[in-house]
């Protein structure tokens, strides 16, 4: 479904990223891992647009993503969150939620404008899909409230519900556990299973929490340095020895 094959990425004289590859298959979720710098959060950028490399490939599907504008990218059926949240404060938890679907469902400036009965159509079936995200990620009793002052983790529910309401083929999840508590991953990890067996999508995920990693994770890359120093299996990068050194650790 996607594949990344010897991308590079330089800023000034600093090597962000060195001829790194590896693909994400249909229905899959693949874990992307290493220290702080390995050049995970540059691969999202490059996949999104935001980030042209110097060279490489990087396909979905059949298309050449290097060649989609970023504002169409979405269209492609490439949804991401942030690790910085991307919500609008004042915004309400629905509102923040149906902005997700504006550059995939919205209509054209005139028709919006003139209030077609087309643009009423589709205004109203976003606003549908957007309440039954709500309640499948149990946020309909916030639907009104303001994204300002609800705790950190409803946050980050909701920014998944923006990403989501797109209708991805492959969501982009970039630290979505960052800041949560140890009860709050768990309940995170279970819940992203569970929005992929309802909606159906494969997912790229950057972590450092790896408990969560290995579990919900089918395969897992392994960076360091803007290089792909291992890929397979959860449990075999766990134990692969560049990965221990890297960024897994040995006991004391």
């Amino acid at each position: 479904m996607l594949n990344v094959s010897d991308v590079a990425l330089s800023f000034g004289g600093i090597r962000a990223l060195d001829s790194v590859g590896f693909t994400v298959a249909t229905d899959e979720i693949c874990g992307l891992i290493g220290p702080n710098g390995a050049g995970k959060t540059s691969i999202f950028n490059c996949i999104t647009r935001i980030y042209q490399p110097d060279s490489g490939s990087i396909t979905y599907g059949d298309t050449d993503l290097l060649t989609v504008p970023r504002h169409k990218i979405v269209r492609e059926g490439i949804a991401r969150t942030f690790q910085n949240l991307a919500l609008w404060p004042q915004q309400s938890v629905l509102e923040n939620t149906i902005i997700g679907a504006h550059s995939s469902s919205t209509p054209g400036l005139l028709a919006s404008a003139v209030g077609w009965p087309a643009s009423r159509k589709a205004a109203k079936q976003v606003e549908r899909d957007a309440w039954d995200l709500l309640e499948l990620l149990g946020l309909t009793d916030l639907a009104s409230h303001p994204a300002a002052g609800l705790p950190f983790g409803t946050l980050k529910r909701v920014e998944l519900a923006r990403a989501l309401i797109s209708r991805p083929t492959l969501l982009l999840l970039d630290e979505p556990a960052g800041g949560l508590t140890h009860a709050e991953v768990d309940e995170l990890g279970d819940l992203i299973l569970e929005l992929r067996r309802e909606l159906g999508f494969s997912a790229l995920l950057v972590e450092h929490h790896m408990g969560m990693v290995m579990r919900i994770c089918d395969h897992v890359v392994a960076m360091d340095f803007g290089r792909t120093i291992a890929d397979g299996l959860p449990d075999d990068v766990k134990r692969d020895p560049a990965v221990v050194s890297a960024y897994l650790g040995t006991a004391a």
